[in-house]
């Protein structure tokens, strides 16, 4: 997301004025000249714009001891009903939420979201300061549930005309998880110009980034080539059909071209949890579960898969640090799990195992089915 704090000097505002009035640059969407009949689209062309359908630009203020925070960002369209116009919108907890908000949540005093078209917001000086001045087709949100440490928030949108229309529509969510070498397209609401489009490939399927400027978190990322800008955190990466592969949130300052997103099963997972716990008014914001164990990833390798052609990371995993009278023990491998009635999931990697865990709820029973002295078992624990 990206953020500016509006207070005293006036030297804090200069950047941004640059920005956003400076450049002498202005856009302004034309429609093409020819005939649609003469229009023909590529492969990629669809999914971009199918992912347009999904993607909203987000926009958040909120105030604190030293001024007023304005932010902007990027979200999609997570589940919509059209009939009520209701919808839950994903996006970065960091595009909502700051410690230094004076509000009892720290979450953003207003929080807007705009559709790919229907775009009108725009930041103006005003009195010596700035302020963003909301489109007329602007739709106003709550944030239901964030989760800090996963940097994932949801919005909701309710009763709105805007998204009982045709043109916006819910995410297609992808089944697979991402690859080394696929490609891919980020749709944001980049520098906070609106939404647009980036494409690239992924270079790193799965790798742990450090933030610098958010709670220090350290969270798993897709790493990809495809430009990451400021305000595309919280937008969609998409395969080339235009499915949701994860959720954009960093780019790399120094270099040209690392960005990273936040990946699928955590998104989903994250998401649904705390929708789930604001339906049933069971729990709010995210809920973790103890089991009593950790698990560690071990015998780490490369494994190339000549059915698919592609090189894939497994790994074996096993307990760790399990609590006394556990019904697992330190050393059982892990390789596989249900949650009640469910298929059974086998795991290759550790971080599988560890985002699977974020679909229990209360009452749920998790079956493990693990390696232990070269014995195959299986261990039922009530949540």
């Amino acid at each position: 997301m990206k953020k500016f704090k509006f207070v005293l000097p006036l030297l804090l505002f200069v950047p941004f004025v640059a920005l956003f009035a400076g450049c002498g640059v202005e856009t302004k969407y034309v429609s093409p000249t020819v005939s649609v009949n003469e229009i023909t689209t590529s492969s990629l062309e669809k999914s971009i714009n199918l992912a347009a359908r999904s993607t909203v630009s987000v926009y958040a203020t909120g105030k604190t001891l030293s001024g007023t925070i304005l932010g902007a960002g990027s979200g999609v369209i997570y589940s919509l009903d059209k009939n009520t116009g209701n919808a839950y919108i994903v996006t970065n907890a960091h595009n909502v939420y700051d410690s230094d908000f004076l509000t009892s949540d720290s979450i953003a005093s207003q929080i807007w979201i705009e559709t790919y078209g229907s775009e009108g917001t725009f930041v103006t000086e005003k009195n010596g300061g700035s302020e963003i001045v909301y489109g007329e087709q602007a739709i106003s949100c709550s944030c239901i549930g964030l989760s800090v440490e996963n940097d994932i928030a949801v919005l909701k949108a309710s009763k709105s005309d805007i998204l009982k229309s045709d043109f916006p529509k819910a995410t297609e969510i992808s089944s697979a998880p991402a690859h080394l070498g696929q490609s891919v397209f980020a749709f944001g609401n980049a520098l906070g110009q609106h939404l647009s489009a980036t494409t690239g490939v992924v270079s790193v399927e799965s790798e742990y980034i450090r933030y610098s400027d958010f709670e220090d978190l350290v969270i798993r990322c897709i790493r990809t080539d495809a430009p990451i800008n400021n305000g595309n955190s919280g937008g969609g990466l998409f395969d080339e059909t235009g499915k949701l592969l994860g959720i954009c949130n960093a780019g790399v300052d120094d270099a040209e071209n690392i960005g990273s997103a936040i990946p699928i099963s955590i998104v989903t997972g994250v998401a649904d949890n705390i929708i789930y716990g604001y339906e049933t008014k069971s729990y709010s914001n995210l809920k973790q579960y103890s089991l009593g164990f950790d698990v560690v990833g071990k015998n780490s390798k490369a494994v190339y898969d000549s059915t698919l052609e592609l090189s894939v990371i497994k790994e074996e995993i096993y307990v760790a640090n399990a609590t006394f009278g556990n019904k697992v023990q330190n050393g059982d491998m892990i390789v596989a799990a249900k949650i009640n009635n469910g298929s059974d999931i086998n795991f290759s990697r550790s971080f599988e195992f560890e985002e699977f865990l974020l679909k229990l709820r209360p009452g749920d029973t998790l079956t493990l089915f693990v390696i232990r002295s070269g014995a195959s078992r299986s261990i039922e624990i009530k949540v």
